[in-house]
Formats: structure tokens, C-alpha cells, sequence
């Protein structure tokens, strides 16, 4: 009995030291990765949020330099606008915009023509179209009437805000 206890105590606390071992190991393997992680995204956030205040300061400074001549969303587009990653990063620049005393580049175009979920769409649209120049003149109000139609939206009841911005732009 007591050659039992000799060679068990021992294989026992060897088997229990293993599974402890083996079941709170991959908490700090997980905590290593979830930093990691989260390093990331904090990276990737602190890129795109560069990425929308750079296409702002563009913008703003293209509004600046040809303020009578150029209308919001043409300084949008010469910015760059098309290259954002998301509709919210779109949404953000233009309020930006806005902010700064400048019109919204949607303004007359949105929400009956283009929706505020198809901005980026309609950014890349323009931008690579024939026949549409997105950063002068009036071909993205066009565009933005084909837009509606192409994507089946109704018309919208109230024409005001695109007929003022159809003369701004023939005015411009």
C-alpha cells in the first residue's frame, strides 16, 4: 500500500498540475490576441477617421479658392469623395462641410434623387461615368435624376431644392 501511495500521490499531482495547465493556458494566449486586435481597430479607426477630416480639408480648401464658381459637391468630388469606405464616412465630410458655413453637397439631390444610403454609390458613379463631369457644371444633377430613375425612386413631391440648385449651377 504504501509502494501505491508513493508512485499515485506523485502521478496525481502531476495529472492535476497538466489539466489546471491545459485549462487556464489560453486565457493569456486570448488576452495577447484580443490586444492585438483591438490595436487594430483602434489603428484602422484612427486611418479612416484621417481619411474623412483629409477629404474635408481638400474640400473646404477647393470651396475656398473658387468659392462663386464651384458648388459643394463638385469640391466633394475633386476631393475625392469616391474614395471613402462607407456612406457614414460620406455623411460625415458633408456635415463637416456644412459646418463650416459651406451648402451640403447632397443639398437639392438628397434625399428624393439620391438617397443618403446610396451617397458613396453615386460619389463612384459620377466620378467614373462617361460623359459626366462630376466637378464642374450641372452633369451630376442630371446624373442624380438618372440615378432616380435607374434605381426606381419616386419622384419627389417637392422640386424646389433641385430647381434652385439647376439654376445655381447654370449660373455658376
Amino acid at each position: 500500500m504504501n509502494a501505491f501511495v508513493l508512485v499515485m500521490a506523485p502521478l496525481l499531482a502531476g495529472a492535476s498540475v497538466f489539466l489546471v495547465r491545459w485549462f487556464v493556458s489560453p486565457y493569456p494566449i486570448y488576452m495577447q490576441v484580443r490586444r492585438t486586435l483591438d490595436a487594430l481597430t483602434d489603428t484602422k479607426k484612427e486611418e479612416r477617421t484621417k481619411a474623412v477630416h483629409g477629404c474635408f480639408e481638400r474640400s473646404a480648401a477647393i470651396l475656398k479658392e473658387h468659392p462663386s464658381v464651384l458648388l459643394s459637391f463638385h469640391a466633394l468630388s475633386r476631393a475625392e469623395g469616391h474614395r471613402l469606405e462607407s456612406n457614414e464616412e460620406v455623411a460625415e465630410v458633408c456635415d463637416l462641410i456644412q459646418e463650416a458655413g459651406h451648402d451640403h453637397p447632397f443639398e437639392g439631390i438628397s434625399p428624393g434623387y439620391v438617397p443618403e444610403k446610396d451617397w458613396l454609390s453615386f460619389l463612384k458613379y459620377v466620378k467614373h461615368a462617361p460623359k459626366i463631369n462630376p466637378e464642374e457644371g450641372k452633369d451630376y444633377i442630371d446624373a442624380a435624376d438618372r440615378w432616380r430613375q435607374d434605381h426606381g425612386y419616386p419622384a419627389p413631391p417637392d422640386d424646389d431644392g433641385y430647381v434652385s440648385l439647376v439654376e445655381r449651377t447654370l449660373l455658376a
